[in-house]
């Protein structure tokens, strides 16, 4: 691995690549596009210039104040391991706090949330989700 760079702007594409990289070949996801990727900002990760991670952000649709949607948060399989997926956390909550974000909510596969609660999210008292059959669960982070 060389210098890891992140990119907050002009970079739709790498994340497009990334996340058809993890959601759709490798982990199978059907619909991993959707109407939110047109009024989203997303956070990229590079290794030189090769894109490795992702996430993406948006203000909530519930119009609640300095709450910050994140999602689609997806490392490259031989980067796992190496606290890229924390440097995508980090990298989400400086964007939504230059934008007022107060906290950050998100939707994690049920697989994912003791990554998420290393990373300081809590579980909310909210049922169960399914996502293509997937239980999936939302959480919280005062950042």
């Amino acid at each position: 691995m060389s210098e890891i760079t992140v990119k907050i702007k002009d970079n739709q594409k790498d994340a497009y690549s990334v996340r058809l990289a993890v959601f759709v070949a490798e982990q199978k996801f059907q619909n991993e596009f959707d109407d939110i990727d047109n009024i989203c900002e997303y956070v990229t990760l590079h290794d030189g210039e090769k894109a490795i991670a992702t996430g993406r952000y948006f203000p909530d649709p519930k119009g609640r104040e300095g709450v910050f949607v994140f999602g689609r948060i997806a490392v490259l399989k031989p980067y796992r391991g190496n606290h890229i997926g924390m440097s995508v956390i980090a990298a989400l909550e400086t964007a939504a706090k230059l934008k007022g974000g107060k906290k950050a909510i998100l939707l994690a596969k049920d697989s994912a949330t003791g990554f998420y609660e290393k990373c300081g999210f809590v579980k909310c008292n909210a049922p169960v989700v399914y996502s293509e059959a997937r239980p999936c669960h939302w959480m919280e982070k005062n950042i």
